[in-house]
Parts: C-alpha cells; structure tokens; sequence
C-alpha cells in the first residue's frame, strides 16, 4: 500500500479515486474525516494505491489529471505562428499577433 496523492480539496481526491477505479486499481481514501477526531489539527484526505504493482499506472493517471487540472482555461492558438497562449493574453507572447475576437 502505497500514498499516491493528498489535497486539501475534498473534490480532488474524490476525481482521482474515480479515475484510478474506472482503470480498475484498486485504492482508498484515508484522514477524510479525522479532524472529527483531532480539532484544530489540519489533516487533508489522501489516495491509497492498495497494490504496490499498481503505483506505476496510477502515478501515470496522477500525473495526467494534475495536468489536466492546471491546464489553463480558454486557451488560444496564435494564427500567425500557432502558438498556444493562455486566455488572460489578448496578443501572442512569442510573436506579438493581436489575438482576433470571438464573434
């Protein structure tokens, strides 16, 4: 049994734990509830991988959902050159392009 990921967003650690099962590795979460027990104390819920030869695959599903997860929203690509830029930038960083406005 191997920890696989902690987040202080319940949501997360719920996502991920369907991820993995839908891949079928099995897995639990632990200190869901154990500020119930220990007030004052911070405890964030965590993702148990069950069988250590699962760790590999999942580890891999981590990764892609935390990348996943940090991907910028509305995210644009330049016409002049094709580079992406995130949504907070009205003009291409890398070739100044002004980004054309949606209709």
């Amino acid at each position: 049994m191997k920890i696989l990921f902690s987040s202080p967003q319940n949501q997360e650690v719920e996502r991920l734990k369907n991820a993995l099962n839908e891949a079928g590795i099995q897995c639990e979460v632990r200190n869901e509830n154990a500020y119930v027990f220990f007030p004052g104390a911070e405890f964030h819920p965590e993702l148990w991988v069950l069988n250590e030869g699962d760790f590999p695959k999942a580890a891999e599903l981590r990764d892609a959902f935390l990348k996943l997860a940090s991907a910028p929203d509305n995210s644009w690509i330049c016409n002049a050159c094709g580079q992406e830029s995130e949504a907070q930038f009205t003009a291409c960083w890398k070739c100044g392009t002004v980004r054309e406005a949606k209709l």
